[in-house]
């Protein structure tokens, strides 16, 4: 009776945290020259779309300051490969604290490196001030990955 209560609670468990589970975002530093800073984040699917998601509130980028302050001049999508290869192609939305788009783009390549200049959008190169949300589609499995490199300008 007691293995079945313990077997009956682990099958709970497991249920319960894939139904709970969420994407995966890793933020840390690639590299700092005078002005220009490199910094990635590391992005595991969980299956589903990634809703509005603050950057700067996460751990890796609190800890290196990365973002605030800076202007976002490029980003480089390195998409996974192998058996964290996306099953389809890659949208990215960035925006500002209200909410408001500071850059989009749909269609980015699942199979190559791409990089895109982060003034399409606006006239000039996005600020980012208190907040910068991520937002991205379904990219396929659980556990599939892409990778967002960011090069930014600090004063």
């Amino acid at each position: 009776m007691k293995k079945l209560f313990i077997l009956i609670v682990a099958f709970i468990l497991l249920i319960a945290s894939q139904a709970w589970a969420d994407w995966t975002l890793i933020v840390s530093s690639v590299t700092e020259t005078q002005h220009y800073v490199k910094w990635k984040v590391v992005c595991t699917s969980d299956g589903n779309a990634l809703s509005a998601t603050n950057l700067l509130a996460l751990p890796g980028a609190r800890l290196l300051r990365i973002g605030q302050g800076e202007a976002l001049m490029f980003l480089k999508v390195s998409p996974g490969t192998g058996a964290v290869i996306p099953n389809g192609t890659i949208d990215i939305t960035l925006s500002d604290l209200e909410g408001d788009a500071l850059w989009a783009d749909t269609a980015i390549s699942k199979d190559a490196v791409s990089w895109h200049d982060m003034s399409k959008d606006l006239p000039n190169y996005p600020p980012v001030l208190g907040k910068l949300y991520l937002t991205l589609n379904d990219i396929g499995d659980a556990g599939d990955q892409v990778t967002l490199y960011f090069i930014s300008w600090r004063e």
